[in-house]
């Protein structure tokens, strides 16, 4: 379950008790961190229209990438970052 799906429960469990979903409501009653941006973009969208109802993911969780294929590509990004910056440090002497 996403954060947004998980804050939009909170948020139709609290009107279900009777309370007015609010920031602070929904922070003390998750069970997890939630980053504050999405509480208030879920707040909004939810308080425009209480029934509102976020689309399941429908993506399968990607399997995180092997050590290997990460290193693999962090040492790709670093041979682009050296060829950058050796182009740089040429353009610079050119300039003197």
């Amino acid at each position: 379950m996403s954060h947004h799906q998980y804050i939009l429960s909170l948020c139709q469990s609290l009107a279900e008790s009777g309370k007015t979903p609010s920031v602070a409501l929904i922070k003390s009653h998750a069970r997890q961190p939630l980053p504050l941006p999405d509480i208030l973009s879920v707040l909004q969208k939810w308080k425009k229209n209480p029934k509102v109802r976020l689309p399941e993911e429908e993506q399968p969780v990607a399997k995180p990438p092997s050590h290997e294929q990460r290193i693999t590509s962090l040492e790709a990004r670093i041979e682009k970052l050296e060829t950058l910056l050796s182009q740089l440090l040429e353009q610079q002497n050119n300039r003197r």
